[in-house]
């Protein structure tokens, strides 16, 4: 399988796109049962799944093969959080149009530097923000690695600073302000990226952020993680549309795959048996036995070549 249309076509057409972050196949193949227009590669939760690997640490063949399988696991258009992409122009241009050519939909480049541990604490923790010029000539790579696909880069930011109390110390360090997160963003659409993505927007009371940005920043524009305050949301997707976004994200596969794991798991483990588990179903979705991708093309193909071999071993009878 791949993507049936791509992100380009969504927000060509006007759609608004809502891309919930996911880690796996699986995950991925969970956002279009659920109904879904894209999902968005969490570099986290990726990271997460491959032993906990931090941001700054981990190994772009990992990040491209499991972009890859992904991509070709579900028929919604799959968007990469591409962290800084490699750190310099000719790394981001080589990952970028590997990633293009892996079927990846769209692919976010920020300005976070890396080489140390740089998660678990903020943005732009250890080793700090690049230069606004480098992010540039990064994005300006980006961009050129596209061409010739349909896939779209994100010029983001992480610089800003703030955010949602609630999402630990990330939200609670400062940063250099939104004034400098629009001016990069904004070099990163005259290197020649469609759509922006400013962090730490992603608040309750964020409309004059929001506004700000709207009135700055041309182009789509990506709401980063949508978050809840108290039972509520921080904004709803209408005020985000007004606001001037055209995409958003929210993290829930891995969370939620937990949850569900440890229940399952917990409540097997105290009753000796298995059927909690086994008759917690979700009908014409999750059967008794989960099997999340079917086989019958490669069933078929196979049956074939095993017709083919027979009639060629009829010849030598």
């Amino acid at each position: 399988m791949s993507a049936k249309y791509h992100i380009k076509d969504l927000l060509r057409n006007g759609e608004f796109v809502w891309a919930p972050c996911v880690y796996d196949c699986v995950s991925a193949y969970c956002a279009e049962l659920a109904g879904y227009n894209a999902c968005l590669i969490s570099s986290c939760e990726l990271e997460f799944s491959l032993n906990g690997t931090m941001a700054g640490l981990f190994n772009w063949e990992e990040f491209i093969g499991a972009a890859e399988r992904i991509a070709h696991s579900v028929n919604i258009p799959v968007i990469m959080d591409g962290e800084n992409g490699g750190g310099t122009p000719s790394r981001v241009y080589r990952n970028v149009r590997r990633l293009a050519e892996a079927g990846i939909s769209a692919i976010s480049i920020e300005d976070s530097n890396t080489g140390g541990v740089s998660g678990g604490y903020h943005y732009g923790s250890s080793r700090g923000f690049m230069s606004r010029e480098l992010f540039a000539a990064n994005i300006k790579a980006a961009v050129e690695a596209t061409e010739g696909t349909d896939c779209m880069i994100i010029a983001r930011t992480d610089c800003k600073g703030g955010g949602a109390p609630q999402i630990g110390a990330i939200g609670q360090v400062g940063g250099m302000g939104l004034e400098e997160a629009i001016t990069r963003v904004n070099l990163g659409v005259e290197a020649g990226a469609p759509i922006t993505m400013i962090q730490n927007i992603c608040h309750a009371d964020c409309e004059e952020e929001c506004l700000q940005i709207k009135r700055e920043v041309p182009g789509y524009r990506f709401y980063p993680d949508v978050h809840a305050t108290d039972g509520k949301p921080d904004c709803t997707f209408e005020q985000m549309q007004e606001w001037g976004f055209h995409l958003v994200s929210n993290h829930v596969a891995m969370k939620s795959a937990c949850l569900g794991m440890l229940d399952a798991m917990r409540k097997n483990y105290s009753n000796k048996n298995s059927v909690y588990s086994e008759m917690n179903d979700i009908p014409g979705i999750i059967p008794h036995e989960f099997q999340p991708f079917t086989f019958e093309e490669e069933i078929a193909r196979d049956k074939s070549y095993c017709e083919y071999e027979e009639e060629i071993a009829r010849r030598f009878q």
